[in-house]
């Protein structure tokens, strides 16, 4: 393999520890993933065209993108702070509003996209008709909770 190859391979692994480092400690995190799968599955009630989907999948990468640099802006200013500064503060929530910001967008992209009262009987009809998906939603419903609230690895304390 080639220090190139292998230098590229590297880069892959270091950015998806990035990600997993993300999703264990972040609780906003997985709110993003765990609302990304439910629009996913809503979703198949429209008849989205392709560029709609991509859309979708834009919006998710933002608001999920911004998440990380988020948490990359708090751990980076945790390392060079330990004491509180009014600058440090002032950087995180920078770094907060921009998630915001951008959440925010992503919500006012979907209403536009999803709001269809024909296609909301629709969807109610759908769940009415076959109860087997209440109990599937339901059952997305609790294990999105639980990936929220009660999936939280200790972050790691990499000071010595």
């Amino acid at each position: 393999m080639t220090d190139n190859l292998k230098k590229l391979l590297r880069s892959f692994k270091y950015a998806a520890a990035g990600i997993i480092y993300s999703i264990k400690t972040q609780r906003n995190m997985r709110f993003h993933i765990g609302a990304a799968g439910a629009v996913l599955m809503i979703s198949q009630f429209y008849e989205f065209t392709r560029g709609e989907y991509a859309l979708l999948m834009i919006i998710f990468a933002l608001v999920i993108c911004s998440e990380m640099i988020n948490t990359a802006i708090e751990k980076t200013v945790d390392l060079v702070s330990e004491d509180y500064h009014v600058l440090a503060e002032k950087a995180k929530d920078c770094a907060a509003g921009a998630v915001l910001i951008s959440a925010f967008f992503a919500a006012a992209a979907g209403v536009f996209l999803f709001w269809d009262t024909s296609v909301f009987a629709d969807i109610c009809d759908y769940f009415i008709n076959t109860p087997v998906y209440i109990g599937v939603a339901l059952l997305y419903l609790v294990l999105w909770i639980w990936f929220v609230l009660g999936y939280e690895k200790e972050e790691i304390n990499e000071k010595k």
